[in-house]
């Protein structure tokens, strides 16, 4: 089996899913990636019934595979698809549209598209959402799992500590590869793209439907991506035919164990304006008498969480989902 496709099975409930949008889709919500143990479950639970479930030629059209599916992820992380930087946005639609060609040339119907401006910048367009069918038309004698990734990635420079030049995918005596976005989330999005090579090559049967939709801002909060999912998911859109969903995007415990995952964690942002004089005041005058702005900050920063981590802020933890019995 190749090195960098390793098997990962995990079921989500909706309750717990970090993207409440997907969760709306389908009330079963099932994180798997394209591996040696996830396509066996993938065969006997969604595909045809008269689906062989013998993959021996499909592993071996992977492991003859190996050379061009790292170079394929070679060439992903030479594109510094920082999202956070707007002057590498031209790079970020640029690692888009390589995802979008890839697919396109192994024959699954690709879209880019458009989400408007960034908000708060409004002189930059959010990169597209990439976003497909496999293949090109439905069959309906199988089931459709919704693919979800993301092309965008975290800052790197070689002075962050590196040992090796970020955007350059360099490997190791011991097999290891080193670039940035070969985890997170360059390698499990191509891994995809993997998949329907060697089943191609192989002559094995594509055991479902596959819907696509990789985004290029999730490093930077997946600007965008909400109001196209909510559009998307209505009756006759995009997602609105998926079945289940799967997020490549997530953990191992150390190298070589998978797990599974019920849910993760997310953010609230909040945003905080202290007024004060309209000017500098002199402290040997109105020191003591005129209010510190900062000193303001201060106090209501303090006041947010208490000393065990519970937030203050009122009317947040109604916002919570309450835990249900499973």
């Amino acid at each position: 089996m190749s090195r960098f496709l390793r098997p990962v099975i995990s079921l989500l409930r909706p309750q717990v899913s970090s993207t409440p949008p997907l969760s709306r889709i389908n009330p079963q919500i099932v994180r798997l990636s394209s591996t040696k143990v996830a396509w066996p479950y993938i065969y006997r639970t969604y595909a045809s019934p008269s689906m062989a479930p013998n993959l021996d030629s499909y592993f071996k059209s992977v492991d003859s595979s190996a050379d061009s599916f790292v170079d394929r992820l070679r060439q992903a992380v030479a594109i510094p698809s920082i999202s956070a930087d707007e002057e590498r946005r031209q790079d970020v639609v640029k690692m888009g549209m390589f995802l979008k060609s890839q697919l396109e040339g192994l024959g699954a119907h690709m879209e880019a598209r458009p989400l408007g401006k960034q908000p708060g910048k409004e002189h930059l367009e959010l990169p597209p959402a990439i976003v497909g069918r496999y293949p090109a038309k439905k069959d309906e004698s199988k089931k459709t799992i919704l693919v979800y990734g993301h092309y965008d990635v975290q800052p790197a420079e070689l002075s962050d500590g590196w040992n090796t030049e970020p955007f350059k995918l360099t490997e190791d005596a011991k097999g290891r590869m080193y670039g940035r976005g070969s985890t997170d989330d360059k390698g499990p999005v191509l891994g995809w793209v993997n998949v329907i090579e060697a089943h191609k090559k192989a002559g094995v049967e594509f055991p479902v439907n596959l819907l696509m939709c990789f985004e290029g801002m999730e490093e930077y909060g997946s600007e965008g991506l909400d109001d196209f999912i909510m559009a998307e998911c209505k009756p006759g859109k995009f997602f609105a035919d998926a079945d289940a969903c799967c997020i490549s995007d997530n953990y191992w415990l150390g190298t070589e164990k998978p797990c599974l995952t019920y849910g993760l964690r997310g953010c609230s942002y909040y945003s905080i304006e202290i007024s004060g004089p309209g000017q500098d005041l002199h402290s040997g005058v109105y020191g003591g008498t005129a209010q510190e702005p900062m000193t303001d900050l201060v106090r209501v920063m303090g006041s947010l969480v208490d000393t065990n981590g519970k937030i203050q802020i009122p009317g947040l933890y109604d916002l919570v989902a309450p835990l249900t019995d499973e």
